[in-house]
């Protein structure tokens, strides 16, 4: 048992490093291209009107392969807190599957991703509705209840967030979801940082022992 427990920490952590990795370096790219779009447009005559197509290109490019990544190590990150590492091995493909027949079906990777990344929601949310319950199904890196909610929420942010980008951006949606997002990703990291702060400490009257 000492072991097995030991295996699962190890393999929580690294998906939780791959995924900080992932998040962290579509953040690098994301604010390295605004300040280059910033300069070409006060530097470079008439940038956008020749070049900012071929920017946006290139700039796909780069933070493709970072998405495929998130996406799949999402896949793995948000089911192995309800199955074990055989079972979630099953499910993951599972949901990768469903997208693919999705994007087959419809033509439309937008539409596949949406299917996988609602699959992926559902199942979060399960795990969010359980800790707060507090079952015992749920495994953690992190001790203490709210903390770990703190943590089921920031992960449904992203999800809801990765539906926001493939779903919505041409819907009237796209404003609530997202800022529903943003709730549960502000909210969880809240939670998650500042669990003592915001847990109630209940204090129990001790009885004086009787002397005889």
């Amino acid at each position: 048992m000492i072991v097995d427990d030991i295996r699962q920490r190890s393999w929580d952590f690294a998906l939780t490093v791959l995924t900080v990795v992932l998040l962290g370096g579509l953040g690098v790219q994301s604010f390295l291209g605004t300040i280059y779009v910033w300069w070409a447009q006060t530097t470079i005559p008439n940038w956008e009107q020749f070049a900012y197509e071929g920017y946006v290109a290139r700039m796909n490019a780069i933070a493709a392969p970072q998405l495929i990544a998130l996406v799949v190590v999402m896949g793995l990150c948000v089911p192995k807190r309800l199955f074990s590492r055989t079972a979630l091995i099953g499910v993951s493909a599972a949901m990768v599957a469903a997208g693919i027949v999705a994007w087959a079906v419809t033509g439309s990777l937008a539409t596949g991703l949406t299917v996988y990344l609602g699959l992926a929601a559902l199942i979060q949310l399960a795990v969010a509705a359980l800790t707060a319950l507090g079952a015992k199904g749920p495994s953690y890196l992190t001790e203490g209840r709210i903390t770990k909610l703190g943590s089921a929420l920031l992960h449904l942010g992203f999800i809801v967030f990765g539906i926001v980008v493939a779903a919505l951006q041409r819907s009237a949606f796209m404003l609530p979801v997202f800022w529903a997002s943003t709730v549960l990703m502000v909210g969880g990291t809240a939670m998650s940082f500042y669990a003592s702060k915001l847990s109630v400490k209940r204090t129990r009257v001790v009885e004086p022992e009787e002397s005889f």
